[in-house]
């Protein structure tokens, strides 16, 4: 799944089951590194891409969450090409108990 907005590029693959949307502007856990430290399964994984600014960047990433029904963004890998900024990342939601 390729999607585009702007200055934003996001690349998505499903990786787990297929969970409901979430509303927008739901709450989204960032976890740039390493893994979340309470049980979560994993929906997706992608890269997001934007030109230089970050908080760009983690803002889709937080409304591609709400859209793939994740709750966490974990395993931050970022790097630079040009004036784009790319943040590869593991959408997943908490497993409740």
């Amino acid at each position: 799944m390729l999607l585009a907005s702007g200055c934003v590029d996001i690349e998505l693959r499903r990786i787990g089951p297929d969970r409901p949307s979430r509303p927008p502007g739901c709450a989204v856990e960032l976890v740039p590194q390493g893994k979340p430290s309470f049980e979560v399964v994993d929906v997706a994984s992608g890269t997001v891409s934007c030109a230089r600014k970050r908080d760009r960047c983690l803002d889709e990433m937080r409304k591609q969450a709400c859209v793939v029904g994740a709750d966490v963004v974990y395993g931050f890998a970022e790097t630079t090409e040009s004036m784009y900024l790319h943040i590869s990342a593991t959408f997943a939601a908490r497993v409740k108990d």
